[in-house]
């Protein structure tokens, strides 16, 4: 019984393998619909779902904030065997927290998503691909506290050249918001306060102007 359930899953295989290459070498034709042929393939091509981090990215060309952190931080690597920038990884660091992916070992799949490659500057087929994530890790690791504090001046200093003139004060005000969960949402916490689970996400504005700065 064994052996006979062995064959038939191997028959399977076979028969599904054959299948999906005859598809990819040419449609599969089933009959039309109001005069219309359909056909069905499985060439869907290299498809991306993060079509929004262009935004981003065009938003990143006005405001050079990324580009900035990418220039705080010194490129101490051998010219000859760098195949990504500092400010490229940054780039894709950035991009793919603000898509939802803030594990580095999800950059090992994401270096090749169309949309975030064109995000950082590169062709979406025929490009390089983007970091892995032993590249992100190794950046994240070697910045050292005078970076840091490089890194720090360039967000003061981007959000300072967002005024027409440099203002003489600056108020920082601090508002953290509940944000309701509406099911078990993964790291929502009880708060008593608000007397519902929620996220509380901290909001840091500039108290005069009331440009958010967090």
């Amino acid at each position: 019984m064994q052996t006979s359930t062995r064959n038939i899953q191997s028959q399977n295989d076979t028969f599904q393998s054959n299948f999906f290459q005859k598809s990819k070498e040419e449609p599969l034709i089933s009959g039309s619909v109001c005069g219309k042929k359909v056909e069905f393939d499985f060439n869907g091509g290299n498809v991306t779902s993060d079509t929004g981090v262009l935004l981003l990215s065009e938003t990143e060309k006005q405001i050079g904030i990324i580009r900035s952190l990418g220039e705080s931080i010194k490129d101490s690597r051998r010219s000859y065997s760098v195949s990504h920038s500092i400010s490229e990884i940054v780039a894709q660091r950035v991009y793919q927290i603000a898509c939802g992916y803030e594990d580095a070992n999800d950059s090992n799949t994401l270096r090749i998503d169309p949309a975030i490659k064109m995000a950082v500057g590169r062709l979406p087929q025929e490009g390089l691909e983007l970091a892995s994530q032993p590249s992100i890790s190794r950046l994240e690791n070697k910045v050292t506290r005078k970076e840091l504090v490089r890194i720090a001046y360039a967000f003061v200093d981007n959000f300072i050249a967002s005024y027409e003139e440099a203002p003489e004060v600056i108020v920082l005000d601090f508002d953290d918001t509940d944000d309701t969960v509406q099911s078990r949402q993964q790291m929502a916490l009880f708060n008593s306060y608000y007397g519902n689970y929620c996220y509380m996400p901290l909001h840091v504005y500039e108290g005069i102007s009331g440009q958010i700065k967090k």
